[in-house]
């Protein structure tokens, strides 16, 4: 007799229960992670908010570090959402990729404001997303480095995209972009440090003003598609 695979429960198959399981534990170290130090949460903890048993966590994740990876993932590619959406009006999108020659020379300065205004909103509006992208991911094993490197890079060939569309880019041009890359990230983390731990009384948030912190990045990327002719 043929064994019935794949049933449904509630509308669901396995896969997509599976899937909704995984989203849960997700959205319960978002909450965790984004406003407490990975060494506070247990994976106990992680299945008490999510509503699930550790048996599920184990499904989907080998241990604390996996789970802060999804999450660190989730809000790379919310980021990374938004950051394209706010490139859209500068280039042609429609087919799903960017145009051959990326934003026009003389879009660059407003299209810098918009997706760099777009991806500091990202980290600005939810304190959860900031900590982990900006915190809570550095140093907690070597796979996360690489996970966080990775991102890095694909942050660094975004920007290229947005420069040079499809054209292809030299090694000094890709350098270039991951020192941006990186200008922007510890501007962030300094922010965010001034914002909620000072490293010493002469600083404080009046220091890291997320407007400035934009207006400083459009200058540097805005001087560095000039000087490398992106």
């Amino acid at each position: 007799m043929a064994t019935v695979q794949g049933r449904r429960y509630g509308g669901a198959d396995a896969d997509e229960r599976r899937l909704r399981r995984r989203e849960a534990f997700v959205v319960a170290g978002l909450d965790l992670f984004g406003s407490e130090d990975f060494d506070a949460v247990s994976i106990k903890r992680l299945c008490d908010h999510a509503g699930l048993t550790q048996r599920y966590f184990y499904e989907s994740f080998s241990d604390r570090a996996g789970a802060l990876g999804a999450v660190y993932e989730d809000c790379v590619q919310f980021a990374r959402a938004a950051t394209i959406a706010a490139a859209s009006p500068f280039i042609d999108t429609s087919s799903g990729t960017v145009g051959q020659n990326g934003v026009a020379d003389a879009d660059v300065p407003a299209a810098a404001r918009a997706i760099l205004g777009a991806f500091i909103d990202c980290l600005a509006s939810d304190p959860r997303r900031s900590r982990v992208m900006l915190v809570e991911v550095v140093g907690v094993s070597a796979e996360l480095e690489r996970q966080r490197l990775q991102a890095i890079h694909g942050w660094a060939d975004l920007i290229l995209t947005f420069a040079r569309g499809t054209r292809p880019s030299s090694r000094v041009q890709r350098l270039a972009a991951v020192g941006l890359v990186g200008a922007v990230t510890q501007l962030l983390v300094d922010w965010y440090t001034a914002t909620t731990a000072p490293i010493d009384a002469s600083s404080g948030p009046d220091d890291f003003d997320l407007e400035a912190i934009r207006e400083v990045c459009v200058e540097l990327f805005v001087a560095t598609h000039a000087r490398l002719e992106w």
